[in-house]
């Protein structure tokens, strides 16, 4: 049963004022009741104060703030996965008298990736095939096929390196024969030789030049016309010696041709590496 304050007051005289106590009291019933108020009042603004921070901190967690960010459809953290929390008090701020809120900051704009065109599917007519990137091949070499055919070892049945017996022996005594020093000089012609030609011969080495007079043309297809490239691509290791390129073909023979102003072949004869005689 609760009792007002005037209730409790007058309960207090009643008691202190009854003789049977005995006692003369020299408490005051309003100071006690005053007192008891003033505790009544404490606890209560204890109660109201705890209560009011309960609220603020409960309200405080409430109000964090985790700003998620939807981009690309999914869901992403602003600044590396962190979360970004505000403090109640400034999240509820409100302006006071005359002062204007702050503006609203804008959001910013994502960066949009760079757009690439959409391929075209108007046709310009048909695929043109790529150009090759292929090195530029080499002019291909031109083959002379006509006259005989002079080999890198003799014409016809003549030999380099047959004696002047042997030479006889097979395509007739040597017409024209003449000796200069160490070299004899002839001239040969018949069944044995495709054509009549040339020889010089010493009797250490035998023959060692053949120098057809006809045309003829070598197994790598250089002949009479025969320009200098078409010399230097059969034959990569040609020198040039005067107006002739020596081109050798074996360990102890070699081509000599001579060529025109041109560059083109005008002859070919044979020879031996390291020999003295002339080319008759």
């Amino acid at each position: 049963m609760n009792m007002s304050e005037e209730d409790v007051q007058q309960r207090l005289r009643d008691l202190f004022a009854d003789e049977r106590l005995a006692v003369g009291s020299t408490l005051n019933p309003e100071a006690i009741v005053a007192g008891a108020r003033r505790r009544r009042r404490r606890r209560q603004l204890m109660q109201t104060t705890s209560g009011m921070a309960a609220a603020v901190v409960l309200l405080g967690g409430g109000l964090t703030v985790f700003t998620i960010h939807d981009k690309d459809n999914g869901a992403a953290f602003p600044g590396g996965d962190q979360l970004t929390m505000g403090a109640a008090s400034s999240s509820l701020a409100q302006p006071g008298p005359g002062s204007s809120a702050p503006p609203a900051s804008a959001p910013v704009e994502q960066p949009n990736p760079t757009t690439v065109p959409p391929h075209s599917t108007v046709s310009d007519g048909p695929a043109k095939p790529p150009k090759s990137t292929a090195a530029t091949k080499p002019p291909t070499q031109r083959k002379v096929t006509t006259g005989a055919l002079l080999t890198s070892a003799g014409f016809g049945k003549l030999r380099l390196g047959m004696s002047e017996s042997e030479a006889e022996a097979t395509a007739g005594p040597l017409r024209a024969k003449e000796v200069r020093g160490t070299c004899t000089y002839g001239y040969a012609e018949g069944a044995a030789v495709p054509a009549p030609t040339s020889v010089s011969l010493t009797e250490s080495d035998g023959i060692t030049v053949i120098n057809p007079a006809g045309t003829v043309h070598t197994p790598e297809g250089i002949g009479v016309g025969s320009s200098e490239a078409d010399i230097l691509a059969a034959y990569p290791g040609s020198t040039k010696d005067g107006s002739a390129y020596v081109a050798p073909v074996s360990a102890v023979s070699a081509y000599r041709i001579s060529v025109s102003d041109d560059g083109s072949a005008v002859g070919i004869l044979l020879t031996s590496i390291n020999q003295d005689c002339q080319f008759s």
